[in-house]
């Protein structure tokens, strides 16, 4: 017996929901809102609405903080792990608003940080972005 969760619950991180244009980076870094939650950073853009792609979402470890890749690599992968798992508020409130949004998540750490406390501030900065997506919807 095959049990499937209504999209709502869906964990997956397609694709399609990747950051991938120079364009977009661009724009976020010149025109993006900053959010903290240390030792993380969120720039977030409101975009024209795009059935296909109403949230689109990068990660980023700088080398100057953590000069080894495989700890680049891994601050990566546990943001991005912890976006898939805590996603869902954020992309259901960008299709009730119809309002597109790109976000990056920055490390900013200069040792790796354990997957709790990186789960824990990913949730904090998805949790304001929600917020303030939905107000200014309005």
């Amino acid at each position: 017996m095959e049990m499937h969760l209504p999209a709502s619950h869906d964990f997956t991180f397609p694709a399609s929901m990747r950051l991938k244009s120079v364009k977009a980076f661009d724009l976020l870094f010149s025109k993006g809102k900053r959010h903290w939650a240390s030792p993380f950073e969120a720039i977030a853009l409101e975009i024209p609405f795009d059935e296909e792609r109403p949230l689109q979402i990068g990660f980023a470890a700088p080398k100057r903080k953590l000069k080894k890749a495989t700890d680049r690599n891994r601050m990566k992968r546990l943001m991005r792990e912890s976006f898939r798992l805590n996603k869902n508020e954020l992309l259901n409130t960008c299709l009730m608003q119809r309002k597109g949004l790109i976000v990056l998540f920055i490390s900013q750490c200069n040792s790796t940080v354990d997957y709790p406390k990186t789960q824990e501030k990913i949730k904090l900065l998805l949790q304001r972005l929600t917020i303030e997506h939905a107000q200014t919807a309005g």
